[in-house]
């Protein structure tokens, strides 16, 4: 995008536009009455933050939340908004449970805290002879790697040296 395409910004010099945050008074401090009490914040710091700016600093927790609602109000992800200002996921799901959501419900994963526990695991089915999951569970166990488990190995092991990847190798039928 070019330079002459950018809306003016009154004294601010070309190539330095960007999204700013309007403030009402000229001091770069403020203080901002909260449900816990005065937060001192320090817009500066919000606004690079919110533009992508926050190289090797961080936010107090205060201006962190802040920051994260201007960029709620922008419509960003809230994934990006805790890449921004710098908290992670688990705390953005803690001040702003509402944007925390997932696109569907398959993509939504236990927290596993102790507010919504974990979901009991499957019991796993053990590896088969003739395969090299089997070889190396003989190996686990301590076990001498019969003789289907050891040609899956060999025969996974070729395949790996030809392509660079155990993924696709055949298995040897037990």
């Amino acid at each position: 995008m070019r330079y002459t395409t950018l809306p003016r910004v009154p004294a601010v010099p070309v190539g330095r536009q960007r999204d700013w945050i309007a403030v009402p008074m000229g001091a770069p401090t403020v203080w901002m009455a909260t449900p816990d009490g005065l937060a001192c914040l320090d817009l500066i710091a919000v606004e690079r933050a919110v533009n992508g700016l926050r190289k090797g600093w961080t936010l107090t927790a205060d201006e962190a939340r802040y920051a994260a609602t201007v960029l709620f109000e922008r419509g960003l992800p809230y994934s990006v908004v805790a890449n921004r200002v710098g908290v992670s996921g688990a705390t953005m799901q803690d001040w702003f449970p509402e944007y925390a959501v997932p696109l569907s419900e398959g993509l939504a994963r236990p927290r596993g805290n102790k507010r919504e526990p974990r979901a009991p695991r499957q019991p796993r089915q053990p590896a088969r002879c003739g395969t090299k999951a089997g070889y190396h569970a003989h190996y686990r166990r301590g076990e001498k790697p019969c003789d289907p488990c050891r040609e899956a190995k060999a025969v996974a092991h070729r395949h790996y040296r030809k392509h660079g990847t155990y993924v696709g190798a055949p298995e040897v039928a037990a």
